[in-house]
C-alpha cells in the first residue's frame, strides 16, 4: 500500500512542539520536518515527536548532520541503548562507541568496516533472538549507492494483524514461538554457540515470544514473526503443535507477509535518519551492487521487562 494522502491532509503542525509530521503513505511513515537533531530538545518538541512515532511506527529526519555522539544521545530520549548483536565476527574497532552498530559493505585494509554486505536481507525484526527484542531501531545513512539501491521497506504488522481472517486470527492467539538464538540473519553461527547448537530448530537454544504481541505503550495487538530463515532451516517454532504444523502455520502468516499489503519502502539519501518501533514493524532491505558503498550507523533501544 503506497498511496500517500494528499498535501493538504498530509502536512498537519503539531503546534505544541513546533514541527511538521507529514504521513508517507497509509500504511505507516511519517517525515518530521524542522527539527536539528544535534540540539538539544525542549519538552514539547519531543512530546510531538514521541506522540507521532507511536501514531506513525516509523519517524523519517531527513538533512542531518549527525556525529554518533549525536547518534547515541537522541536515541536516548526513547530509553536506555543496547549494543549491536552478537555476529559471526567482531570489528576490530567496535568498543570505540559501543551503542553504535556498523551496517556497511566497505572493505577496508582487507577487513570489512562493518557488517550485512550488499545482499538482500528479507522481512525481520530486530533481536528477535533475544529474550528481550529491543523496543526500537535507529538508522543513519553517511553513505549510499549512487544509483539509489538498497531501499529499506518497513510493514505495519497492526495492520496485518488486524486483515487476518478470524478463524486465523484466532489460531495464532494462542500460540507462542521459539526464535533461533544461534545463527544471524546472514545464516551464520553467531559467536559463542557450536554448531550442534543449531542442527534443529525444535531443539535449538532460543527465547519464546507470542505470535500476537500486546503494544505497551498503545495498547494495540500486533502480529510478531521474528524471521522466517537461517540460510538453510527455519528460524521459528510453533509451541504446542507438531513440527509439520508449526511450518504450515508458519507458512500462512509469511505467504500473508510477502504480499506487502501494508508497507511503505524509504529510498535512502546521505543524512537520512529512520526511527522504527520494533514491536509492530518488520522490516527489509533491498541488494545493491557490492561495489557501491553503502555505509550507515544504526543504534538500538533497550525495551522494558
Amino acid at each position: 500500500m503506497q498511496g500517500v494522502p494528499g498535501a493538504e491532509e498530509a502536512l498537519r503542525l503539531y503546534a505544541s512542539g513546533g514541527i511538521e509530521v507529514v504521513p508517507l503513505s497509509q500504511a505507516l511513515g511519517a517525515e518530521i520536518r524542522g527539527v536539528d537533531l544535534r540540539q538539544a530538545l525542549d519538552p514539547a518538541t519531543w512530546m510531538a515527536i514521541h506522540r507521532a512515532w507511536l501514531t506513525h511506527s516509523v519517524l523519517l529526519f531527513r538533512d542531518q548532520r549527525l556525529s554518533d555522539a549525536d547518534l547515541v544521545r537522541f536515541s536516548r530520549h526513547f530509553g536506555d541503548l543496547d549494543q549491536g548483536p552478537r555476529m559471526g565476527w567482531r570489528r576490530d574497532d567496535e568498543e570505540t562507541v559501543p551503542e553504535i552498530f556498523v551496517i556497511a559493505n566497505v572493505v577496508e585494509h582487507g577487513r570489512p568496516i562493518g557488517y550485512l554486505g550488499a545482499g538482500e536481507l528479507d522481512w525481520h525484526t530486530d533481536m528477535s533472538h533475544a529474550a528481550l527484542p529491543s523496543k526500537a531501531s535507529t538508522l543513519y545513512a553517511l553513505e549510499i549507492p549512487a544509483d539509489g539501491s538498497g531501499r529499506t521497506g518497513f510493514m505495519n504488522m497492526y495492520q496485518v494483524l488486524e486483515a487476518l481472517p478470524a478463524a486465523l486470527r484466532r489460531q495464532i492467539a494462542a500460540h507462542s514461538m521459539k526464535h533461533d538464538a544461534t545463527h544471524t540473519i546472514e545464516g551464520v553461527l553467531r559467536q559463542g554457540f557450536r554448531p550442534a547448537d543449531g542442527e534443529d530448530i525444535v531443539t535449538a537454544p532460543g527465547p519464546v515470544h507470542p505470535l500476537v504481541r500486546m503494544h505497551r505503550d498503545t495498547g494495540r495487538q500486533a502480529l510478531y514473526l521474528g524471521r522466517q530463515w537461517n540460510g538453510s532451516w527455519r528460524s521459528g517454532y510453533v509451541l504446542g503443535v507438531s513440527r509439520q504444523a508449526s511450518e504450515a502455520l508458519q507458512d500462512t502468516l509469511w505467504h500473508i507477509v510477502r504480499a506487502e499489503q501494508f508497507v511503505w519502502y524509504h529510498q535512502w539519501r546521505v543524512g537520512d535518519y529512520l526511527l522504527w518501533d520494533n514491536r509492530c514493524v518488520m522490516h527489509r532491505r533491498e541488494p545493491f551492487p557490492p561495489g557501491m558503498r553503502r555505509v550507515m550507523h544504526r543504534t538500538q533501544i533497550r525495551d522494558t521487562p
